[in-house]
């Protein structure tokens, strides 16, 4: 008897780890509104990044049911072949991440030249670390820091929703001069998603390494419609702006960063900065930023890219206070394209855009158009890195992707950092402690 439920819960556990494997390495075309994305997502996003603690997992299932007699019986065996067709996928998985920081270097010399780390400060260029932690890739969304004071649940305007909040990651040992600020957008389809659980193993690095961090949640849909998200970002960029200095951080220098919905809408906040139908309550309020960092951003709101009703129709149920022919005002403005030759040349903050070619809810040829648009018509700096084998959502748990990626993205912002303190003739601020 115990042999016999020991090889089907064999066999059970076996099915899914291939299916673990198998979403991990094959990639389905992007559609935002797809329930299969949605679970190939769920399956690939932690087959692709959770490889490590899953290939543990399968292993020790896979000897225990070996030990009670799973292969004895047929499904067992069946069972015990799948698990070590799962293991060697996932193996192989982890493999495929490992060259994800030489796509960044690529990336950076063709925009700036072989030299370009000499253009970080030396005082800045000290704080460049290695990210590799390999035993937190079995505890991957353990986030806490030991260096990292973790301030939560601050609101940024008065009598403030209960989305309405951020909270603040402060070296525990801040540097005497005022640190440059780093400000993150969740995402989640408009609609789900909340501070302290998105793009924290970047945050919680860069805040051990001398940034201050904001971490800021936003009105969601279906309760709140458009423009109040984009509202909300607004005000948590101008609340960061009033209050930076009193957790030690440089008000003038802010980069805006956010993941999926939260792409979007940082991409739109930087785009449209200071315009006051925007901003209503606080528009003579500065929400411009300094650097913008967008991953796997839904940018295509009107299907200009590529006409797609099933999203259109999610927007006008979910997120918009009626139809386009009704509100195309509104539908137009919350459409990052729509402004991309708003901004002056002298002060239209770089652009990197992010985007993984295994994206399973946003195409990757639609980041690829937008790219292509603020080539074309944006008067700022752009750089694009496709991260090759990358599900949405890479940089949410601690793993081999998210490490190098975090890597990569340190030396770009202490780049962009110590080239606007040039610019502007001040000296980057020191290391914590310094």
């Amino acid at each position: 008897m115990l042999q016999g439920v020991t090889s089907w819960v064999v066999l059970l556990f076996g099915v899914i780890g291939v299916l673990f494997a198998l979403c991990a390495l094959v990639p389905v075309p992007g559609k935002t509104t797809s329930r299969l994305s949605a679970w190939h997502l769920g399956f690939g996003l932690l087959g692709s990044e959770l490889s490590p603690f899953l290939v543990t997992v399968g292993v020790v299932l896979a000897v225990t049911g070996w030990a009670l007699g799973a292969g004895t019986r047929l499904p067992g065996r069946i069972g015990l072949a799948l698990h070590a067709i799962a293991v060697l996928g996932l193996l192989w998985a982890l493999w495929r991440a490992r060259g994800a920081l030489a796509v960044f270097e690529v990336a950076f010399r063709e925009a700036w030249g072989d030299g370009y780390e000499e253009e970080i400060a030396p005082s800045r260029r000290a704080l460049l670390q290695r990210k590799l932690r390999p035993a937190r890739w079995w505890t991957p969304v353990a986030y806490r820091h030991p260096q990292v004071d973790w301030k939560r649940h601050i609101p940024y305007v008065e009598n403030a929703h209960p989305l309405q909040y951020l909270d603040v990651l402060v070296p525990r040992e801040p540097p005497r001069r005022p640190m440059p600020v780093l400000l993150n957008i969740h995402g989640g389809g408009w609609m789900i998603g909340r501070k302290g659980t998105q793009a924290m193993p970047l945050l919680m690095h860069m805040a051990s390494h001398g940034w201050l961090v904001f971490d800021a949640d936003y009105r969601l849909s279906p309760s709140a419609r458009m423009p109040a998200h984009i509202v909300d970002v607004k005000a948590a960029i101008a609340w960061t702006r009033a209050h930076a200095a009193e957790y030690g951080g440089d008000p003038r220098f802010i980069v805006i960063t956010g993941g999926s919905a939260g792409g979007h809408l940082v991409a739109l906040a930087a785009l449209t900065a200071n315009h006051p139908e925007l901003q209503p309550g606080f528009e003579s309020a500065d929400t411009s930023v300094q650097v913008v960092v967008p991953f796997y951003g839904k940018y295509d709101m009107l299907g200009e890219h590529r006409p797609d009703t099933g999203f259109a129709e999610f927007m006008e149920r979910n997120l918009m206070p009626g139809p386009r022919r009704t509100h195309d005002a509104l539908w137009r403005a919350m459409h990052p394209a729509t402004h991309l030759g708003s901004r002056d040349p002298a002060t239209a903050p770089p652009f990197l855009v992010l985007h993984g070619t295994h994206d399973q809810l946003i195409p990757l040829a639609e980041a690829r158009w937008f790219v292509g648009e603020l080539r074309k018509q944006y008067p700022g700096e752009v750089v694009y890195v496709e991260m090759p084998y990358a599900h949405h959502a890479w940089d949410v748990p601690h793993s081999l992707r998210a490490d190098l990626t975090v890597e990569a993205l340190q030396r770009y912002l202490e780049l962009q950092y110590s080239r606007w303190c040039r610019r502007n003739g001040l000296e980057p601020a020191p290391g914590p402690g310094a």
